[in-house]
């Protein structure tokens, strides 16, 4: 994949100079009719707080794909959508995404030195596995673990993990992250690039030949705690249906502690902050670690469909009519675990992540759906499935699109919404690498806001959410996520005030309604997406990805 060298700054650097250079666009001064007026303020704080403390409520069962709550959640969406007046694409609000669903069987994962020496590690505590090929039983006996650095292919970095190493058919033990968390000189520092993402250091590791993959948790190369590793990759994982066009995967996805990794790196004599030392060097190369891995993992396996959920509105223009916006949030979170010290029954409920966005998007479509007024182009409102399973609804959808992707003039999207209070900023991650950032900086203005590039640049989230699938598939997009300057608290407690929400609730059964939550923050959040997707979908002009992007519209 194409990186351009450019740290968090420089991109918006770049954005305003190719846009100073840039034609004037319509929407380079918008101005917002009285009829859209009306409709913004029809989303109050009191609808986002209903169906968020719906969709949360242990009713749902966490929401999970394919579950009972996830199947109840798309229903009470897909009803929604047509109590607002949205139509059905197809004949239907389903758009149903075929998935296998996955539960690892707890077992032990034993290493062993050639002397004999072994280290074993506890399922859940130290390790999670999951089968790559989505098969019930899989076998490892004694397979050759190599170190290979971050596992990066890069070669507009001049960077090669892999180079003069064969890894084919051996576990490899990787580094997350990119070397730029250590060297701000080199990627883009700590602005994580998707080399960066546990999904890639899969997909590059089976285009190596590897049979697995060993993931080296930090808190602060992951950028979130083993406990969220241990909830989101325990109980039941989801994958898509794989079929004779999906790309090769490695047999084993695997996460071990830090701990655990310095173990197995003593075990074959090695010390692992070398190893670590090393990679941080473009000259590094695979090392052979002189030790085996074995495990026999065994999986409950069971295919299932779990739906997208569509409503769609048309537009008035009879020429646009057939172009859209769309606009994503998934509404899955990770449903019923078992905690396996006390076996109580956890219900992981994601009230922030992702009812509120799910909440902002039934208001955004309730407010545009009962009002006379229409947008030129359509609009898509689309809650997606499987996001904290790697995106699943979101890439299903941009492989088999409602509408065809060249008539989509851009996706926005909500994943996790405002819930501590009106803030003056807003950060629209990815916005920078398009003309919606001029269209965006427009409306801010109107409103009074500023625009801020990410806060949280080493955290990736550019790559993390729903519209990332749309990037690569060739629209522009941008994930609206809320700022850190609270109205009426000092400076700083808005970024201290999610970094607990991160280190306490992300992904964790303690994602509930706080006491604190101020759902006019949410209210500003909705009426902001919704400027936007009225003005992009009103607007003659379709958005571009600005020149030299990474990301291009495909050629049709």
């Amino acid at each position: 994949m194409k990186t351009l060298r450019l740290g968090v700054a420089g991109w918006w650097l770049l954005w305003l100079v190719i846009q100073i250079g840039m034609p004037v666009r319509a929407t380079e001064t918008v101005s917002v009719p009285a009829e859209v007026r009306a409709i913004l303020a029809r989303i109050q704080p009191a609808t986002l707080r209903a169906h968020t403390e719906l969709l949360s409520d242990d009713l749902f069962e966490g929401r999970a794909p394919g579950t009972r709550g996830g199947l109840l959640t798309a229903k009470y969406i897909a009803a929604q959508f047509q109590t607002y007046g949205l139509e059905p694409l197809g004949g239907s609000y389903f758009q149903n995404v075929p998935i296998v669903n996955l539960r690892a069987i707890p077992t032990t994962m034993t290493f062993r030195a050639a002397s004999g020496a072994t280290v074993e590690l506890a399922y859940g505590t130290e390790f999670t596995a999951q089968s790559g090929e989505c098969l019930p039983e899989v076998r490892f006996d004694d397979v050759p673990v190599v170190f290979a650095g971050y596992g990066i292919v890069a070669p507009e970095y001049d960077w090669n993990d892999y180079k003069d190493v064969d890894v084919r058919g051996k576990i490899v033990m990787l580094l997350v992250n990119d070397p730029g968390l250590h060297n701000p000189s080199i990627f883009q520092g700590r602005t994580l690039t998707y080399y960066g993402r546990w999904t890639y250091k899969y997909e590059e590791a089976a285009r190596q030949g590897a049979r697995g993959v060993l993931l080296i948790h930090t808190t602060e190369s992951a950028t979130y705690p083993w406990q969220v590793v241990q909830s989101s990759n325990t109980g039941t994982r989801s994958e898509l249906v794989r079929d004779a066009n999906s790309p090769p995967v490695v047999a084993l996805k695997s996460w071990i502690t830090d701990d655990a990794a310095v173990r197995i790196a003593q075990l074959g004599g090695k010390r692992l902050a070398t190893l670590i030392e090393q990679a941080e060097r473009r000259d590094f190369r695979p090392v052979p670690l002189d030790t085996t891995l074995s495990l026999h993992l065994k999986s409950e396996v069971s295919t299932l469909e779990s739906p997208n959920v569509v409503g769609w509105l048309p537009g008035r223009d009879e020429k646009l009519r057939d172009e859209c916006v769309v606009v994503t949030a998934h509404y899955d979170h990770f449903g019923v675990k078992e905690d396996p010290a006390s076996g109580q029954r956890l219900i992981y409920r994601g009230a922030l992540d992702n009812a509120s966005g799910v909440a902002a998007l039934l208001a955004m479509a309730e407010a545009l759906g009962k009002s006379d007024w229409r947008p030129r182009r359509s609009v898509l409102f689309l809650s997606v499935t499987a996001e904290e399973q790697g995106l699943l609804g979101a890439q299903y959808y941009c492989e088999h699109p409602l509408i065809p992707l060249e008539k989509t003039a851009a996706n926005i999207n909500l994943d996790e919404v405002n819930v501590f209070g009106r803030t003056r900023d807003f950060v629209p991650l990815g916005a920078e690498r398009s003309t919606l950032g001029k269209t965006i900086d427009a409306l801010a203005k109107l409103e009074g806001l500023v625009m801020k590039p990410d806060p949280f640049p080493q955290n990736g989230s550019f790559f993390r959410s729903d519209h990332f699938c749309f990037a690569k598939a060739g629209v522009p997009c941008l994930s609206l996520n809320f700022g850190v300057e609270v109205e009426g608290k000092p400076e700083g407690w808005g970024k201290q005030r999610f970094d607990t929400y991160v280190r306490r609730d992300y992904h964790q059964p303690t994602d509930t309604i706080q006491e604190d939550w101020d759902f006019r923050g949410a209210a500003q959040h909705a009426q902001f997406a919704l400027l936007i997707v009225a003005t992009v979908a009103d607007d003659p002009a379709m958005p571009d990805w600005l020149p030299g992007e990474a990301f291009q519209r495909k050629k049709t």
